[in-house]
């Protein structure tokens, strides 16, 4: 093997070098002034991967990338975040803090302005699957984690007609320990939504810092299963949610009687999951009235009316014509 590769020049700057490197999984671990963070073969000495923690505002004044520190290694991924010495006011926007695969140094999440670290101060740590951090950009401690969801479901009250569609609908909600803030319920006074898994990194910093409201958020799947009149289970579909949390089905119940209608969102790497409840009952369809019997034409019908006719109408011709002809001898 040839020398280990170099690291950025920036990197030789640090002060402090002791918490800038980790040892996990036969890795070494090193993020620093240069913005990138690196993993090494201990054995070998060779860089297994290189992860570039780029600054897209151009408002950090000495690099390209974002000062990082690495934050904790544990199940497979390590967490690194930015943190700089005596830095300019106002902060640069967007500072990162990102979640890497630690044996390719994938991405598997980076959240941009969200949970920006400090220099002298506790940084962030992890126990029972809680990552607790303070956002120096807003002096708030803040705990991320899956969430609970709520769900909610409703169908028809009145009972519909055999053959008439219904119409199934309900919402899915983030009913984590953050949405109860008074500031985050005046702004989502009907609950904050539940979004797709990738559309976390935007979502958050709309939710909690009031960034611009993504576009391409999400919602996720609901899955609507019914118990019948026979007491038969079945899966009857799965609806998606939208990015207001709400949800529509329509179904066509194939016998009459009640339903039981169970909606469950088995949840995901954000949320946990939740179910909900509800019925509604389908009578009898409208019975089909009977045709009534037509009558034969008699043959009067069929004879002597349209032969009376055509004689009423020679008559009426010949008048007009005698009528006719003693105009024209006076």
């Amino acid at each position: 093997m040839g020398p280990t590769e170099k690291q950025h020049y920036l990197d030789s700057v640090d002060d402090s070098a002791a918490d800038v490197r980790h040892i996990a999984y036969g890795k070494l671990y090193c993020a620093s002034v240069g913005g990138h963070v690196y993993a090494y073969d201990i054995k070998t000495g060779e860089r297994v991967w290189d992860y570039a923690a780029e600054e897209p505002y151009t408002e950090f004044l000495w690099s390209n990338n974002w000062w990082m520190k690495p934050m904790f290694i544990t199940d497979g991924k390590i967490y690194v975040g930015h943190a700089e010495h005596s830095a300019n006011m106002p902060f640069p926007r967007g500072a990162p803090f990102i979640c890497l695969n630690a044996t390719t140094g994938e991405e598997i999440w980076r959240v941009d302005g969200m949970f920006r670290q400090t220099r002298w101060g506790g940084r962030a740590i992890i126990g029972d699957s809680i990552i607790a951090t303070m956002d120096t950009y807003d002096q708030r401690i803040y705990a991320i984690g899956k969430g609970p969801s709520a769900l909610t479901v409703e169908a028809p009250m009145s009972g519909v007609k055999l053959g008439d569609s219904v119409v199934i609908r309900g919402t899915v909600t983030d009913i984590s320990p953050g949405t109860w803030d008074d500031a985050i319920y005046m702004r989502f006074p009907n609950g904050v939504p539940v979004v797709a898994d990738e559309c976390q990194s935007e979502w958050m910093p709309y939710v909690y810092k009031q960034f611009t409201r993504p576009n391409n958020a999400t919602g996720v799947p609901v899955t609507l299963s019914v118990i019948d009149a026979n007491n038969n289970y079945r899966v009857i579909g799965t609806a998606i949610s939208d990015a207001t949390g709400f949800f529509t089905f329509n179904w066509e119940p194939d016998i009459e009687g009640q339903y039981l209608v169970h909606a469950s969102f088995d949840g995901s790497k954000a949320y946990y999951g939740s179910m909900d409840t509800t019925s509604f009952a389908v009578d009898a369809a409208p019975a089909t009235p009977s045709p009534q019997p037509t009558q034969e034409p008699s043959a009067a019908d069929l004879y002597f009316l349209p032969l009376s006719i055509v004689m009423l109408v020679a008559i009426i011709v010949v008048g007009a014509v005698v009528i006719l002809l003693l105009m024209r001898k006076q």
